[in-house]
């Protein structure tokens, strides 16, 4: 698979990011398989053509594209199995549970359920290829951190032009915009409740120096927190709630609207299959948009270790992740870059959105129900 290069954008990447996302401490899978003292791919390979066949877990279709080039590029059979977030972390902690692995490599999205439960409790580990060091900037090494999915506002260009309606997050609480503004439903999102703890635990200071761009004075004293006021007051602007974010694609983007929706929607709704006239809010203050990191883990108790390690290592080389980074993807090994062909040129806005802190983790995990219970209560 050929992609076209242009590592000042990956380079860029490494070091906006650098200040992010920090090591944990997870479980490691160095005696998984072939130990790391015995490691090469070359051996790797060799002991993966010896082991059964093995299923691969992402929350993108483009999981099974992904797992047949493996197949093609190995010999050894993968099948590519979409699933959800939540559903991949109950598959993986029952067939723990009972000791009946039948999915063997996820490909995770919410990091704070990764290194607070999945990676301490073992039902699944982490395994850096030590091959792939030198490509991979260490923040993203431990866990093994495969990719960054960006989220973004957008709007109808279209409607709107070149410049997004909204150039600052406070203004989606106004009644300008009151239920003209779509989301997937972060009751179903985790990543989204982690991404508020985010902003309140390191960014609430430009959250309110937002506010106070926007309404030309101060938040009230009595606020809990910035972040949390502004959840409040967007949450009873009665956001339009879907299901996932291809529902808010239509709304937004479609051709021909009179009254668009702003949307907070994945890069791969930007793809041009879907022929929607959109555009990133670039200049949206505090952030345009988020990346959620993608993490690799393997299934503790899966019978084909090594083709496990071996599929981690594929995604990690960057040549694994081809596939999805024609939907916005970024691949974390800088020897990989977004293809021209990527509709929503997110390369050039990275550092307008909000990155994961992953040394609080724990902090997000523990208040997801905070959340929750605060959305719910200012949406009804």
């Amino acid at each position: 698979m050929n992609f076209k290069t242009n590592r000042k954008i990956t380079t860029g990447l490494a070091t906006i990011l650098a200040v992010g996302i920090v090591q944990t401490a997870p479980v490691f899978a160095t005696e998984l398989g072939i130990s790391d003292a015995n490691y090469s791919l070359e051996a790797l390979i060799e002991a993966a053509r010896n082991e059964p066949p093995i299923v691969v877990v992402d929350a993108t279709g483009k999981i099974k594209v992904m797992a047949t080039n493996f197949s093609e590029l190995y010999g050894i059979e993968a099948t590519g199995v979409k699933l959800g977030g939540q559903e991949q972390e109950l598959i993986l902690q029952r067939e723990y549970e009972a000791g009946n692995v039948k999915h063997d490599v996820f490909n995770m999205s919410n990091l704070p359920s990764i290194t607070t439960q999945i990676l301490p409790q073992g039902s699944g580990v982490s395994w850096m290829p030590s091959d792939l060091k030198d490509t991979t900037p260490a923040i993203y090494q431990s866990p093994a951190i495969t990719s960054l999915n960006p989220w973004v506002w957008s709007y109808n260009t279209e409607k709107y032009g070149e410049t997004c309606p909204i150039s600052n997050i406070w203004q989606l609480t106004d009644a300008e915009w009151k239920g003209r503004v779509s989301i997937p439903d972060p009751l179903l999102r985790n990543e989204t409740m982690f991404w508020f703890n985010q902003m309140e635990t390191h960014d609430d200071d430009v959250m309110a120096a937002a506010y106070l761009d926007h309404f030309g004075k101060n938040l009230p004293a009595n606020v809990d927190s910035a972040t949390s006021e502004w959840v409040k007051l967007f949450a009873a602007n009665n956001p339009n709630v879907t299901r996932k974010d291809s529902d808010v694609g239509p709304v937004v983007g479609s051709p021909g609207l009179k009254d668009p929706h702003i949307g907070f929607v994945s890069a791969a709704i930007f793809r041009v299959k879907y022929g929607y006239n959109m555009g990133i809010c670039s200049g949206m203050k505090p952030y345009a948009g988020q990346l959620t990191p993608r993490v690799a883990v393997i299934a503790t108790g899966t019978d084909s270790p090594n083709a496990a390690k071996l599929f981690v290592h594929y995604m990690m080389s960057g040549v694994g992740m081809g596939p999805q980074l024609i939907d916005g993807k970024m691949a974390t090994n800088i020897n990989t870059v977004m293809p021209a062909e990527e509709g929503s040129g997110v390369a050039k806005f990275v550092d307008e959105l909000h990155v994961t802190h992953s040394d609080t983790t724990d902090q997000d995990f523990a208040r997801l129900q905070y959340w929750q219970d605060l959305w719910t209560i200012h949406s009804r």
